[in-house]
């Protein structure tokens, strides 16, 4: 794996999230599509997202462009900054799929609540190297957190693929390079003075790696790690999870834990496979889970599995979809 891209991909994300101006956001909403640097230009901008009524700029530049779209009675103030030290492209592109874009939506009247905007950052295309980098970080709120119910969300997420930009976990053989995911998704409800009463937060995070001298086999190494808590009114009903004891070293007491309703709850599951060679691959799978209302724990692991619908492990739909690891 290679370590400093990681470390790479975790600044950027923290730079993606601090370069992103207070109330934007990045939920469906508006509608992000539309907006291309034109060809054989110093970036000149132009387009209209499709489903907008009408667009007027106001203002334009080199890298830059403010324009105002209307989206049937509702009225946006829209900015689009790209990277000023961009190649410029010999086809019209889609900003989004620069080196670096930025696009907000800001409301000025209508009967929408809700402002949008989206902030990219991706290796450059033509560097040669087949890296595939992507990183990006969104913020939603009011009408355009598309993570229903929520009022606000948080997105991010990025990829670091070295080379072939197979998906992670792929069983194709010509996969022989490492692969590292993460995304982090958090939605919150407010009430009417804008204090929190309900929140839902996913981690997921896989890592994979292939012996480079195995030309014809997939990755042999994965790891994923997921989280997963949901409290107040995002966790509408009570419920159980019961992880069983495991007795061996290092031993784990497993449990039941409870919850009622509006409860803070947090749920932790970490699968992982390394390849033996020729004899097999060894699993391990771990999984916890938290009330933080009531203090009460639980956690198990296996060592032959790591599938949350079978003993010692157990999954309530409460966290959403059960997490799986690739079939090798």
């Amino acid at each position: 794996m290679k370590i400093h891209n990681v470390v790479r991909n975790l600044a950027l994300i923290g730079a993606a999230a601090a370069l992103l101006p207070m109330g934007s956001a990045l939920a469906a909403g508006p509608g992000f599509d539309g907006i291309v640097v034109n060809a054989n230009t110093t970036g000149t901008l132009s387009g209209c997202p499709a489903a907008a009524t009408s667009c007027n700029v106001l203002i334009d530049g080199a890298d830059f462009m403010q324009q105002e779209v209307v989206f049937g009675a509702d009225t946006f103030i829209q900015t689009v900054i790209i990277d000023p030290l961009a190649a410029a492209v010999t086809s019209n592109t889609d900003v989004r799929d620069l080196a670096f874009s930025d696009i907000t939506f800001i409301q000025l009247s209508g009967t929408s609540n809700g402002i949008a905007g989206l902030q990219t950052m991706v290796d450059d295309p033509n560097d040669g190297s087949g890296n595939i980098f992507e990183a990006s970080s969104e913020l939603s709120i009011g009408a355009w957190a598309d993570n229903s119910p929520v009022d606000l969300q948080i997105q991010q997420s990025f990829r670091d693929n070295s080379n072939t930009g197979v998906a992670i976990g792929s069983t194709t053989p010509s996969q022989v390079e490492d692969d590292f995911e993460s995304s982090f998704i958090l939605g919150i409800n407010l009430d009417a003075n804008g204090v929190a009463i309900g929140k839902k937060m996913d981690i997921i995070q896989d890592v994979g790696m292939t012996d480079p001298n195995a030309a014809t086999t997939p990755i042999n190494d994965f790891q994923r790690f997921v989280v997963r808590q949901r409290s107040g009114d995002l966790l509408l009903t009570s419920g159980t999870l019961t992880l069983a004891e495991n007795p061996t070293s290092p031993a784990t007491t497993g449990g039941t834990v409870t919850w009622a309703a509006s409860d803070n709850v947090m749920v932790a599951w970490l699968g992982q496979s390394v390849g033996l060679g020729g004899l097999g691959a060894s699993t391990f799978g771990f999984e916890s889970i938290e009330n933080m209302t009531s203090s009460a724990t639980a956690s198990t692991f296996s060592a032959d599995s790591t599938d949350v619908t079978l003993a010692p492990f157990d999954w309530d739909t409460h966290f959403g979809d059960a997490p799986t690891m690739p079939t090798p």
